[in-house]
């Protein structure tokens, strides 16, 4: 296989990487809190890469390819917009709400909840939203959500305060379904103790479709230029072929 084969195959691969970390940002574009995807690339020296069984690439040495090194989250802020839904809420600031999922906890910055039939503060996937003290039980009276965290009951009696996490590098969580995050052991979470909240209100999500309309589009241009050099050098190891054997 030639080489430029070999660097138009890596190109195409980092680019459909790429195009679904796009696709993906454009589809939760109308998502509470969702952070938009952001694929990270490096080159590669050739002897750094290994085929399906280990062993070192065949071609030039000190060949350069493309390699994708990891994906990660933009925690940008998204736009905060008012619902007038007591028990929406938004943070203003960094941090994250912690819920108990059947895998353990996890995080979001989606704080659209609603009350289960055990009168829990669930998320719209039904995950308890947790407290200082585990999940959240609210009895039966109408609740808020206060700019502290706090849940009240309509008689100003407090019920409980959401836990909120803050993370030195927030990059290193893993992006999970429904809107989730789990944090590996080399992220370490604080609770914060002064948390700024937005009452009744949510944060949208921080993909700007615009550009990733136009990412799209650059993309898909540079994939299939990627595909036409990928198949105009297997076109010309064909003749080439034919060429030897007659």
């Amino acid at each position: 296989m030639s080489d430029e084969l070999y660097v138009a195959t890596s190109g195409a691969i980092s680019r459909l990487t790429q195009l679904e970390a796009v696709a993906n940002n454009l589809a939760n574009a109308g998502t509470a809190g969702f952070k938009a995807d952001r694929a990270i690339f490096h080159t590669a020296l050739e002897s750094a890469l290994l085929d399906s069984k280990e062993r070192p690439t065949q071609g030039v040495p000190g060949q350069a390819f493309v390699e994708t090194q990891q994906i990660l989250s933009d925690q940008s802020p998204g736009s905060t917009s008012d619902t007038g839904n007591p028990l929406d809420v938004a943070i203003d600031g960094p941090g994250l709400l912690s819920v108990e999922t059947p895998n353990g906890v996890r995080y979001t910055r989606g704080g659209s909840f609603r009350l289960n039939a055990n009168a829990q503060l669930v998320t719209q996937n039904g995950f308890p939203v947790l407290g200082e003290s585990g999940p959240i039980e609210v009895g039966k009276r109408p609740v808020r959500i206060l700019h502290d965290g706090s849940i009240v009951d309509d008689r100003e009696q407090k019920l409980g305060k959401l836990r909120i996490e803050e993370f030195d590098d927030p990059r290193r969580l893993q992006k999970l379904g429904a809107n989730l995050f789990l944090a590996p052991p080399q992220a370490v979470g604080v609770p914060t103790d002064n948390p700024a909240l937005i009452e009744h209100s949510l944060e949208g999500s921080n993909v700007q479709s615009t550009r990733e309309m136009a990412e799209l589009l650059i993309l898909q241009r540079a994939f299939d230029a990627n595909i036409q050099v990928m198949r105009s050098q297997d076109q010309s190891m064909e003749r080439l072929i034919q060429e030897v054997s007659q």
